[in-house]
């Protein structure tokens, strides 16, 4: 609570320190240009110079006025201007994403944007946003977070874990298909913590809308809002709040996972798997781990991850295949969602391991 509240004293002072900022140099220079035109006029009254510096000084006095009178007339109208809809307008949402030229950010537990008919749109509406020159951040809840098992159960007829790998598959293939400037504005995170608001972010205005605790956002009363009111602040300071203290810092991260393998007290190998959990479990899969397999055996071989909720911990590799068939099921319907079933999914990445806690001195 504390580290939040932090996080939202530190937005707002930025934003009175911006606004102290604009006041001081407003009067600064307005002051310095009165004191340059006195000077000058003590050399020589009536001269070019200093009639130059008072007409200055005086503009930016008039300016600095206009500045503290106008600036909390514009927030009213802002604020009076924010529009409710029945529920979110995505052909809206899509046109303006592609407008975008400077922020996209988007704070779900999962977007149907990224789903059926919307997601080649809505991708393209992306790629348009990146090619403006705009930073998209997305910010996701964490797949096996219990806040995505309680929003699923809420929801009752979706699976919110594999609506939210799905999501990632969709962002991953975007990615990979940018070129690297617009790639690198491409940004995407996942949150553990409750749902509590969602928004859709074009720029200086966003669609606001509140978690019912049944039914979709998508189908509930979004607010449309320009981010500067104070409804807009709130919910930005929370989108930055989640994306600061978001534990996956980025897509790589959502998609794959370093290990180190061990045997027999020696480092193997160093190398990237995918990977999903299942009620805090993990299980991975990738070329790199079946070559090992076939070289070294399962004898003896441990991982170690470099993740820093795993710290310190050594695990034994099993074959998932020898699970539970439902718990096997789930784990293989997960891998499809967050993967799919193009070239990250062939053959050797279809053999899936879950990782078998151990203690170091075991190891």
């Amino acid at each position: 609570m504390s580290g939040r509240w932090w996080v939202r004293g530190r937005n707002t002072l930025r934003r009175r320190r911006r606004h102290v900022l604009v006041l001081a140099a407003l009067a600064g220079g307005a002051v310095w240009m009165i004191v340059q035109a006195w000077q000058a006029s003590r050399r020589a009254a009536g001269s070019f110079q200093g009639e130059l510096y008072l007409n200055i000084g005086a503009a930016l006095i008039m300016t600095l006025l206009t500045y503290v009178v106008l600036n909390p007339l514009f927030r009213e109208l802002q604020t009076a201007s924010i529009i409710e809809h029945p529920r979110l307008d995505r052909d809206a949402l899509i046109e303006r994403v592609a407008q975008s030229k400077e922020t996209v950010a988007i704070l779900e537990t999962w977007t149907s944007m990224l789903e059926g008919p919307y997601v080649d749109r809505f991708n393209g509406a992306l790629r348009s946003a990146l090619a403006n020159g705009a930073t998209v951040r997305v910010l996701l809840l964490d797949p096996d977070s219990p806040a995505v098992r309680l929003r699923g159960a809420e929801l009752r007829r979706r699976d919110a874990s594999v609506a939210i790998l799905n999501n990632l598959w969709h962002l991953a293939r975007l990615h990979d298909e940018l070129p690297e400037t617009p790639r690198s504005r491409l940004q995407v995170r996942v949150y553990n913590a409750a749902p509590s608001v969602q928004m859709y972010r074009w720029d200086g205005k966003a669609f606001i809308s509140f978690f019912p605790v049944r039914g979709s956002t998508f189908d509930t009363q979004q607010i449309e809002a320009f981010v500067s009111t104070p409804l807009g602040e709130f919910v930005a300071d929370r989108f930055t709040e989640l994306w600061e203290t978001a534990p996956l810092q980025d897509l790589e991260a959502c998609l794959t996972l370093r290990l180190c393998l061990r045997q027999g007290g020696r480092d193997l190998e160093t190398c990237e798997a995918l990977y999903v959990r299942v009620d805090g479990d993990w299980y991975i899969a990738g070329r790199d781990l079946v070559r090992n397999v076939a070289r070294h055996g399962l004898a003896g071989l441990t991982v170690v991850l470099d993740r820093p909720e795993a710290a310190g911990e050594v695990f034994a590799l099993d074959e998932a295949d020898e699970l539970a068939p439902e718990v096997y099921r789930r784990v293989v319907e997960l891998f499809r969602a967050k993967y799919g079933l193009d070239g990250r999914n062939d053959t050797e990445n279809r053999v899936i391991f879950n990782l078998v806690g151990r203690s170091p001195a075991a190891a």
